[in-house]
């Protein structure tokens, strides 16, 4: 039994199977065992494929024992010397260690030379204690780029001992290919961290890492020559080296400026925006300034607000920290060094006060000590961004009132029974209240914008002036005027201006508008109402009155018979001015509801046919012709008011026909119902006022006029006791024709409808 089979039986092995797969679901693990898998392979065909060479150049004279542990320490070194390039949320770390591993290459055999290589980066990451993920990615991907440079060097140069042109384009290509290697499984990582695509890391830091692998390499080169021929020269190196990593700075400076230039035009798009301020400024400034810590604590509020860089989009809501709420209040910026929690090791916390008013502090924090942080200029630029924050967030809250001061006043001018409205200095409408829309007719949309002389219909000529009478003299005034809408009905409108002016000119005008056609409507009915009564009873008191006095100045000289035609017109006059107060006292029980039937009426069966003859007798007009079935019509109806209706729409149509016409009174049977027909030939009733004609006080002519009597209440009582009795009235009426008003009632054999 094999070994590995050994292990697989073992208890533990299958949670530590389990352990690894989890791991390598992870994408930057994976990529982290496929670099290593890669840098392996390339190291063995270097190992077995190159065992026979010896080193490039020769002559310097130090046995390769001695040799190997030295170049091992200069690779160690030049890795240390370290410049962090930034990429979002990773970070790239630029060494001379391409300079070194140009020298072990040169003056080492390939086997050596990549242990040389691979030994001097172990070194280095433990003396720099770097994550053991961070470290073994390194040493996969400069184990299989070294392994590329070896393989290209000796491969075109061969190990000739001098410098010569093969392995002066052994080392260009090799160094290219070396670059090219490590920059591929550098975008893989930095693609899955900042969630961008590969290629596009690699295009957009080719050219610097080109530019980079070039000096390294001519660093390197001049290095190994000089000490092969002039080792005295060897300290003076130190002048290239030293303008290399300076070359390194300058690039890892403008790439963070040009990041930090980014996330702060971000931050100014947020903080003029107002929107989300805290953590558009936690997230952006934290990656500015490449913080693994962002915490703002507000004045008055008992938890943290922070974003991590591990998850640096997350605005997370914590405890105050204890280190923070032992500051108290700061005036200034203030650096924190000792006892921070969670492997913070530096921190820099500054104000968030502008405007006169502090809104609490800002912290920003690293947990790697060793590497340079903020510059005095930094922190001079990070106060005034929390400056700047508080200043948004002043700005957010009057923001905030506004809105809700507007909600509120616009919700006043929406609920509003009044409608308001708003006209600015050149007369165009700019605000139109909903009420406004419905007394007028005219939506806002459609107001909005245009003059308010377009906007309101004012038919008569000398009320449009009084759309704006205001002045400087009279800012505040009020005025009356009738406006159309667009059906046509006019509205009495009341308009009450309240002005501003400013050096002469009107700036804005504030009008309240209330509709006062119903109140215009009501006066008008009033004074109809008692001009109309006023003559209804005037007409049958004057002969009642006249006969009076003339039967008591001469009755004792006037015939029997003049006596009686006195006395019998006096009461004939004293029955319809009895009549005329009993409609009055009627049409009070009514209510406004049209299909209010709450009036008592005897319901029993009575003959209808009987009743309409009886109406008609009654009536005692020549002109009234019956055109009834023979025989008994029983109906569901009270006697007396069915009589009463009858005699109504008879004595109506007799009152607006001509004298030589004819009203005929028909009837017409139907399964469940019995209709009482009555057609005259008068002039009809326009289409307009067809459905108005059973309204109270309602007359088809102007009531002003009297050219025919009545009150006005006939019709509107003869619905009212028809709809009482379970029946109704209807009309049908042609202009200049004539009109057939029709009392419905149940038949009395048949199974009344439920009311």
């Amino acid at each position: 039994m094999s070994s590995a089979q050994v292990d697989a039986d073992r208890p533990g092995m299958p949670r530590a199977v389990g352990a690894l797969r989890a791991q390598l679901r992870d994408p930057i693990q994976r990529r982290v065992v496929g670099v290593v898998l890669v840098g392996a392979a390339l190291a063995g065909i270097v190992a077995f494929g190159l065992a026979g060479h010896g080193s490039v150049l020769h002559g310097l004279g130090v046995p390769t024992a001695a040799l190997l542990p030295g170049l091992t320490v200069l690779s160690c070194l030049a890795e240390m010397t370290v410049v962090r390039l930034r990429h979002g949320e990773a970070v790239e770390e630029l060494s001379l260690y391409e300079a070194a591993l140009i020298i072990d290459v040169l003056l080492l055999p390939p086997r050596d030379a990549l242990i040389a290589a691979a030994a001097g980066l172990v070194l280095a990451s433990a003396l720099q204690r770097r994550p053991v993920v961070k470290a073994v990615f390194n040493l996969g991907t400069y184990t299989a780029a070294t392994a590329v440079l070896i393989l290209i060097v000796h491969l075109l140069g061969g190990s000739p001992g001098e410098l010569t042109a093969g392995v002066l384009v052994g080392v260009v290509v090799g160094t290219l290919a070396f670059t090219g290697v490590n920059l591929l499984c550098l975008a893989q990582i930095l693609g899955v961290i900042n969630k961008v695509s590969p290629w596009r890391i690699v295009r957009s830091e080719a050219r610097l890492s080109a530019y980079m692998a070039v000096g390294t390499m001519v660093t390197g080169l001049t290095t190994t020559e000089i000490a092969l021929h002039s080792p005295l020269l060897l300290p003076f190196m130190a002048m290239p080296a030293l303008a290399v990593t300076y070359a390194y700075r300058a690039a890892a400076r403008e790439a963070d400026e040009h990041a930090r230039s980014k996330c702060l035009l971000q931050l100014s798009h947020a903080l003029a925006e107002r929107e989300d301020v805290v953590r558009q400024f936690l997230v952006l400034v934290r990656e500015a300034f490449g913080a693994d810590l962002a915490v703002v604590v507000l004045e008055n509020d008992d938890a943290a607000l922070s974003v991590e860089g591990t998850d640096p989009t997350s605005l997370r809501h914590g405890p105050i920290p204890r280190h923070l709420a032992a500051l108290g209040r700061i005036d200034g910026p203030v650096h924190l060094a000792e006892g921070l929690p969670g492997g913070l090791r530096r921190m820099v916390v500054v104000p968030v006060q502008g405007g006169g008013r502090r809104f609490g502090t800002a912290a920003f924090a690293t947990r790697d000590r060793s590497r340079g942080w903020m510059t005095t200029g930094d922190v001079t630029l990070l106060a005034s961004l929390a400056s700047a924050l508080a200043v948004a967030m002043r700005g957010a809250e009057h923001l905030d009132r506004l809105v809700d001061e507007t909600s509120k006043l616009q919700a006043v001018v929406e609920q509003s029974a009044e409608g308001i409205m708003v006209i600015d200095g050149d007369g165009t409408v700019q605000v139109w209240s909903r009420a406004l829309a419905d007394i007028t007719g005219v939506d806002a949309a459609e107001a909005t914008g245009r003059p308010l002389a377009e906007v309101l219909d004012v038919p008569v000529e000398e009320e449009r002036r009084l759309l704006m009478p205001v002045s400087v003299e009279q800012p505040k005034t009020v005025a009356e005027l009738t406006a159309r809408r667009r059906d046509g009905d006019q509205r009495r409108l009341r308009l009450a201006h309240s002005a501003v002016f400013t050096a002469g000119l009107l700036v804005r005008d504030v009008v309240v508008i209330s509709d006062l056609t119903r109140e215009y409507r009501t006066e008008r009915l009033k004074s109809d109402f008692i001009a109309m009564v006023s003559h209804e009873l005037r007409t049958p008191l004057t002969p009642i009155i006249g006969y009076v006095d003339l039967l008591r100045s001469r009755g004792e000289r006037m015939t029997p018979q003049k006596r009686l035609d006195a006395l019998n017109l006096i009461g004939d006059r004293a029955g319809h001015l009895s009549r005329l107060v009993e409609d009055l006292l009627l049409a009070s029980r009514f209510g406004d509801n049209p299909d209010d039937v709450s009036l008592q009426v005897s319901e029993g069966t009575h003959d209808l046919d009987a009743l309409a003859t009886q109406a008609a007798r009654d009536l005692g007009s020549q002109r009234v012709v019956l055109d009834l079935p023979p025989g008994p019509v029983p109906a569901h109806c009270d006697d007396g008011r069915a009589l009463q209706v009858l005699a109504n729409l008879i004595g109506n149509g007799l009152k607006y026909s001509a004298e030589d016409t004819e009203v005929t009174v028909g009837m017409r049977l139907d399964g469940t119902r019995v209709h009482v027909d009555v057609r005259d030939r008068g002039r009809g009733i326009p289409a307009d006022q067809l459905a108005k004609v059973f309204d109270k006080f309602h007359r088809v002519e102007d009531p002003m006029t009297m050219s025919t009597s009545g009150t006005g209440l006939g019709l509107f009582i003869a619905r009212r006791l028809a709809r009482a009795m379970g029946g109704d009235v209807t009309v049908v009426s042609t202009l200049n024709s004539g009109s057939v008003f029709t009392l419905s009632l149940n038949r009395a054999n048949a199974e009344p409808p439920a009311r």
